[in-house]
C-alpha cells in the first residue's frame, strides 16, 4: 500500500499558500458554562458582616482605634481582645458597637 500522507500534507499547504490573504480569519466567540468552585460562591450570611471585626486596608495609619481609652490596634485580634479584656464587651454586641470611617474602624462604646 502507497502511503499518501506526505502528497497530502503537500497538497493542503499549496492551498492554504493560495489562499493566505483571501479569506479573513474566523472571529470565535464562546460561552462555556463552567460549574463555580467553592472559591467563586456566594455566601450569603444574612444582612451583617459575617466577621467580628471586619477587615482593613490603610496607609501610614493604625487600622483600629478605641475612641473609649484612645488607643490604637495594628492587629485585629489584639483590638478584639482588647475590647473583650478593658470594656467587657460579648463577641456578639461588638459589631453593633462599631463605626468605620476613612478605613479606620472605630469601637465607639456602649
Amino acid at each position: 500500500m502507497r502511503s499518501y500522507g506526505p502528497l497530502l500534507l503537500l497538497a493542503v499547504a499549496a492551498a492554504r499558500w493560495c489562499c493566505a490573504g483571501d479569506v479573513p480569519a474566523p472571529t470565535v466567540d464562546a460561552i462555556v458554562p463552567v460549574p463555580p468552585e467553592e472559591h467563586q460562591r456566594l455566601h450569603y450570611f444574612g444582612r451583617r458582616y459575617h466577621h467580628l471585626i471586619p477587615g482593613t486596608v490603610t496607609i501610614d495609619r493604625t487600622p483600629y482605634e478605641c475612641d473609649v481609652d484612645r488607643r490604637r490596634f495594628t492587629d485585629r485580634d489584639e483590638f478584639v481582645a482588647h475590647l473583650v479584656g478593658a470594656h467587657r464587651a460579648r463577641p456578639a454586641e461588638i459589631p453593633d458597637r462599631l463605626l468605620t470611617r476613612d478605613g479606620v474602624v472605630h469601637f465607639i462604646g456602649r
